[in-house]
């Protein structure tokens, strides 16, 4: 029924957001995706889709609570508490109460044996009794016992959205307008003992009622419009019916806080009073615009609003009001990025499986020294509303990280940053080389090469176009196969080579020569399915990635291969520019290595492990051969959230590995960094190592394959190993199992060819 999950071991930083350990993850959720707020007399809990953010009212600290540390799910719908349990609802009818440091989870209703929608709606607390609106009736838990005592249907198949109690009897806002019974009546889960209110209205009779509270010897309700503003409140008194005066109106949560009722509307939130009559209201935030909240408590002199725009708010006014947790991507939407020197930029926008337009306008996320910036059109001039959505690509200088571009699926054509903070240039059909596709521009991938040239991909008679860093515009053929065809993906190799996946036609490498301004050096490959001109397992070209031994590795819809060798691409013979699948032998059969599986991204880290990306399957990490299985993350085995998976990178300084899903974004701190030949900046975390310490002993800033020893300092060996690219990690024990004793350790490290030595100090705390 219940199942007691842990302790929540919070990580804390003043914005909310902590670098963290080896092995850890993180959940990069939205705070401007609301679901609710609730208090303690400790705590503000503001709720949004995959995450809560924590406010301690004490110390005034912020905390995140994920999947990674005590949540048992993802999708948050709503949350409520009675001043002392937080309890939070789900789309699938999951259910997570919060008392103290413990988090129960309540799976009854997302596991129960019934078809159709189960999202938890909303909730009333009674003495021990929590009564759970929900889409498949209205679920009574006892809270004291942790288990279900009942569910109630007022009606055939109910969908309730809200419910609560005034005086003796329970009222229910449901999709066939309201419904009530007398609280101590028996046998309430028989339909039959329920009845419809029928004063109202004839418009309202059979009206979805989202929105229902007793207030005073009140009970208040909204009728949510389709329409824009239209929406209208109305309350019974003595079960007299009146309408709000103030109607229409656009409502998204009303809530009672004793002698005040508190509306939370579309640019405002308004607080009435016991005559339903507005004595204050909040209309606008210092220096942060109009207020779009989604639910507002009170707590002494402040109100804590969850708002769209603003995230987590405190105010007393609308003269006293700020954020204190905004920190995070504008969507929780995420579909391509790239990284380079800890500058993550996230393309929130997608396309369907068949490349056709989802017409999100989510924006671009850049993250960088744990602070995330938000590009779309609210903050940017240069961004349209009307003509920019589905941004699917973007790209990072590595010359100079302040500089990065994105683009699109759709009219707005290619936007330049060239300062951090502000988009200074737009190209388009009518600027550029750009080519239309329809009225869009079909701009999929892009990549800045070590010279500072942006290259992109657009659909077109010469999909390659190359914008250099004086202002020249170049466009290339990638062959008559490639023409007019979606290019999907593009990588470019350690010898400038670009490689371009262009749907249902495989896969095309271009050399230019080094000379853009000169066709006649330049050469075009392309690789098909047909074996000895390629060898592809299909020619939906997915993801393409260059390793560390100068391998090419192909993921395609229907399998993985590796073309192991590049140097006779352009001039070889029949079969010189195949690639091949890894072959395995497992009980006495041959297979490939992922068999058929839908690969969608590869990355490879610092120690040549290759990150595999798949649509269905989660993420595997193997070994520089492909040979062995390192990781293997999945929503069941991780925290993973979700097993589409639409691109993966990787931050080499620090190891941590992004994976882009279709439910968000999330992230696993690994092992395989970027080598240093020089030793030049060897690190070691967390120096000191506390007694409750138990995770791994990161040293980083190794050479590649770095041999590593650590001594006392009597010079006894204690452990051995090897570099992961850059990064080796410790446990902290002896070579024969054994927590080494309080001390300090020394660490040798040099590389296993060549020459190069470095010392660190470790001081261990047992």
């Amino acid at each position: 029924m219940y199942k007691l999950l842990f302790s929540i071991l919070f990580f804390s930083s003043l914005t909310g957001i902590a670098q963290i350990g080896m092995n850890d993850w993180r959940i990069h959720f939205s705070a401007f995706n609301a679901k609710g707020i609730a208090q303690t007399d400790s705590d503000i809990y503001y709720a949004c889709s995959n995450g809560i953010v924590n406010y301690d009212l004490e110390d005034n600290s912020i905390d995140m609570l994920t999947v990674t540390n005590g949540l048992s799910d993802l999708g948050i719908s709503t949350i409520d508490s009675d001043g002392s349990t937080v309890i939070v609802g789900y789309d699938n009818g999951n259910l997570d109460i919060i008392e103290g440091n413990t988090i129960t989870n309540v799976s009854w209703i997302k596991i129960a044996d019934i078809s159709g929608n189960k999202r938890i709606n909303a909730f009333y607390f009674e003495e021990d009794l929590i009564y759970i609106a929900s889409s498949i009736g209205l679920v009574v838990f006892d809270n004291a016992k942790k288990e279900i005592r009942d569910t109630y249907y007022p009606y055939t198949n109910p969908t309730i959205y809200d419910v609560s109690i005034l005086q003796d009897t329970i009222y229910v806002g449901t999709d066939d307008g309201i419904y009530y019974a007398y609280k101590n009546q028996g046998f309430l889960n028989d339909k039959n003992q329920w009845q419809k209110k029928s004063n109202l209205p004839v418009e309202l009779l059979n009206e979805d009622i989202q929105h229902l509270e007793a207030f005073g010897n009140k009970l208040v309700f909204a009728y949510d419009s389709e329409d824009f503003n239209a929406d209208s409140v109305y309350y019974f008194e003595d079960n007299v019916f009146n309408t709000y005066a103030a109607n229409p109106v656009s409502i998204t949560n009303l809530k009672s806080n004793g002698d005040e009722l508190i509306m939370c509307l579309f640019s405002s939130i308004n607080f009435l009073d016991a005559s339903m009559t507005t004595q204050d209201l909040i209309y606008t935030y210092p220096s942060l615009g109009s207020p779009n909240p989604v639910a507002c408590v009170k707590n002494g002199e402040h109100y804590w609003i969850g708002d769209q725009d603003a995230g987590l708010v405190r105010a007393t006014n609308s003269w006293d009001g700020a954020s204190l947790f905004s920190n995070s991507p504008w969507t929780d939407g995420s579909y391509r990025m790239d990284i380079q020197y800890g500058k993550l930029v996230i393309a929130g926008g997608g396309l369907t499986h068949n490349l056709l337009n989802v017409f999100s306008r989510n924006g671009v996320y850049v993250f960088e020294d744990e602070q995330w910036t938000n590009f779309n059109h609210l903050t940017q001039e240069n961004v349209s509303k009307d003509d920019d959505w589905d941004f699917v690509c973007a790209a990072v200088n590595q010359s100079n990280t302040d500089e990065f571009a994105f683009s699109s699926f759709s009219k707005g054509g290619l936007k330049i940053v060239k300062d951090g903070k502000t988009v200074s240039e737009v190209w388009n059909t009518d600027n550029s080389v750009i080519e239309a596709a329809g009225e869009s521009m079909a701009i999929t991938d892009m990549k800045y090469d070590d010279r500072g040239n942006l290259w992109i991909v657009n659909k077109g008679l010469e999909p390659l176009k190359c914008f250099t860093p004086d202002g020249a515009q170049y466009s290339f053929s990638l062959g008559s196969a490639a023409k007019d065809k979606i290019p999907y993906r593009l990588m470019i190799d350690q010898n400038g080579v670009k490689w371009v996946a262009v749907t249902n036609a495989g896969l095309v490498a271009f050399d230019d020569g080094g000379t853009l301004d000169d066709p006649s050096d330049d050469q075009v490959q392309s690789l098909s399915t047909a074996e000895g001109f390629g060898n592809l397992p299909s020619l939906f070209v997915k993801a393409i990635a260059q390793d560390i031994d100068g391998e090419i590795w192909i993921g395609t819809e229907e399998g993985l291969v590796i073309l192991y060798s590049t140097s006779n691409l352009f001039d070889g013979d029949f079969g010189d520019y195949d690639a091949n699948p890894i072959l395995l032998t497992v009980d006495g059969e041959v297979e490939k290595l992922l068999g058929e599986t839908y690969i969608t991204s590869i990355a490879v880290d610092g120690g040549n492990r290759k990150w595999i990306g798949t649509n269905s399957s989660g993420v595997f990490c193997l070994s520089p051969d492909g040979l062995t299985e390192e990781y293997r993350f999945n929503t069941s085995n991780s925290p993973l959230i979700s097993n589409n998976v639409l691109d993966i990178k990787i931050d080499h300084a620090s190891g941590e590995v992004y994976f882009a899903t279709d439910k968000g974004l999330v992230s696993f701190r690994a092992d395989g960094t970027i080598g240093d030949a020089k030793f030049s900046d060897v690190t070691v975390f967390p120096n000191p190592v506390e007694p409750s310490f138990n995770g791994p002993i990161t040293i980083q800033g190794l050479g590649y394959e770095a041999d590593v020893k650590i001594t006392d300092v009597a010079g006894n060996l204690v452990y051995k190993t090897t570099s992961n690219g850059g990064t080796a990690v410790w446990n902290g024990k002896t070579l024969q199992g054994n927590r080494v004793q309080t001390g300090v350790y020394l660490v040798w490290s040099g590389v296993s060819s060549g020459k190069g030595k470095k010392v660190a100090k470790i001081l261990v705390i047992n």
